[in-house]
């Protein structure tokens, strides 16, 4: 029992055969009487068995050729356009200047910027130098304060000595304990003087506070009079007591007493003082704040400077400038277009045939604007999402950059899927007329006859025949121009 296919080879090789005696008789040839015994004709030619024969099955992808890298460049200020430094087709490097804007504006920011910040560091190191003088000052002054202390209770032991030598009257050895406490506040004034001196030095500098003299001051007058104290209670010691001596005696005391709490009291006024030192450091630590914060203004300045220049974001092409000196470019607004990277086809490609193309995969893209060059590509993207409308997907083919190729390019690529069963042929068993593609098969009785057949795909020199042969069919393949309709035919000698 036949098979459809082969059903509809008979089908078509005697829709075949009447087609081709129509037009046989219709092409208007003067007609001429054939004897019916005349013998056919003899033509001799290879005749090949139609098969199917598995052969691989395709997808061909069509698409756009893009480059990997594609930037429209704006400018993030307002302001006038200076200079143009590209133009449309030229290469570019990155970071290269693609146009410069005015930056008056900017430029005087920056400057203003940079002088705060200067000024700031001014102010930092200027608080650094008042604390360092604060705590030299306040170690002084403590050294000072323990200092008095200790004077004050030595007068204060001599004045309580004086006393009771005032009151018991002068011994010998008391006379020398005077002659001695009298050396000694001699040496205490002079020491009190030097001190005095020394701070009234530091005072005039600038390094020590005006108070500090006065205190100094205020020492040497009570070792003076100490000092006249000693001469005196020495004057009494050898001249002998009186009952206004043993009151200034007395007097003398009262007096060394206060000034011993006087001198304690400046310790503590002197170790309360040092720990300002605390509100100094403070005020480095808000003056650094500052200076940083002027430096945050620095940088920021100069971000906004360097917008004025448009860069090259990498190495490309220039493929469209929209502006020239003098516009006013604005915030947003694009500049130029410029591309870069390996060139790309980008192909639809049916859910389909999908599963059959992978990353990586090696594939030949022919381009229509290099006909006798067939491009080596290599899949590098596949887009996941697919397109509602079509549910076709986006893969993206890497070319490199082969020259005389260019962006916008229509280019085709085609995609292995598997394989079928095809009746595939010699490309010279068919020839094409008038639209119709026809063959000659030989029938049972050894005889040629015209069919026309549908063609599909071409594989190298053989061609798919969709329609119009069956299985066995035996095809003529070559000597074409020899063979017409019911002429013998012969196994080719050649």
């Amino acid at each position: 029992m036949k098979t459809q296919l082969e059903k509809f080879g008979i089908w078509s090789g005697v829709l075949a055969s009447t087609a081709a005696l129509a037009l046989l008789e219709g092409c208007g040839a003067p007609e001429r009487k054939v004897a019916v015994d005349t013998p056919p004709k003899t033509v001799y030619a290879s005749v090949q068995e139609v098969r199917l024969i598995a052969s691989a099955t395709s997808v061909t992808a069509v698409g756009t050729i893009r480059a990997k890298f594609n930037s429209s460049l704006s400018s993030k200020v307002a302001g006038r356009v200076v200079s143009v430094y590209a133009h449309d087709g030229d290469s570019i490097r990155q970071g290269q200047i693609l146009v410069q804007i005015d930056a008056g504006e900017l430029q005087s920011a920056a400057d203003t910027a940079q002088a705060n910040y200067r000024a700031s560091l001014v102010g930092v190191d200027s608080a650094r130098t008042v604390a360092e003088m604060e705590v030299r000052t306040d170690a002084a002054r403590i050294a000072q304060a323990k200092s008095q202390i200790q004077q004050a209770k030595s007068a204060l032991a001599s004045a309580e000595a004086k006393a009771d030598l005032v009151r018991t009257g002068p011994r010998k050895q008391e006379l020398a304990q005077s002659h001695i406490a009298v050396q000694q506040a001699e040496s205490t004034m002079k020491l009190a003087r030097v001190q005095r001196d020394r701070v009234a030095t530091l005072v005039k500098q600038g390094a020590m506070a005006g108070k500090e003299l006065d205190i100094a001051q205020n020492q040497f007058e009570l070792s003076e009079g100490q000092y006249h104290n000693a001469v005196q209670a020495e004057n009494m010691a050898i001249e002998g007591s009186r009952s206004q001596e043993i009151r200034s005696a007395d007097e003398g005391v009262r007096q060394a007493r206060a000034f011993l709490r006087e001198a304690e009291t400046g310790l503590v006024q002197a170790q309360a003082a040092s720990l300002q030192i605390a509100v100094r450091r403070k005020q480095i630590d808000v003056a650094a704040a500052q200076s940083q914060e002027a430096q945050a203004a620095v940088r920021s300045a100069q971000v906004g400077l360097s917008y004025t220049q448009i860069l090259a974001p990498f190495d490309g092409h220039v493929t469209q400038r929209m502006v020239d000196p003098g516009t006013m470019a604005g915030m947003g607004v694009p500049i130029m277009n410029v591309e870069g990277g390996e060139y790309r086809l980008e192909a639809v490609v049916p859910e389909s045939a999908l599963s059959a193309i992978h990353l990586g995969q090696s594939e030949t893209v022919m381009v229509d604007a290099l006909p006798s060059t067939p491009l080596k590509a290599k899949v590098a993207e596949i887009v996941p999402q697919a397109d509602g409308a079509t549910h076709s997907f986006m893969v993206r083919l890497s070319l490199g950059q082969p020259a005389g190729l260019h962006s916008g390019m229509y280019g085709k690529v085609r995609f292995m899927t598997g394989s079928k069963p095809r009746f595939l042929v010699p490309q010279t068993a068919t020839w094409l007329r008038e639209g119709l593609a026809y063959v000659y098969t030989v029938g049972s009785d050894g005889k040629a006859h015209l069919r026309i057949v549908t063609t599909g795909e071409k594989f190298g020199d053989q061609i798919e025949i969709l329609s119009g042969l069956s299985q066995g069919d035996k095809l003529i393949v070559n000597h074409l121009q020899e063979v017409e309709e019911g002429a013998k035919v012969e196994a080719d000698r050649s």
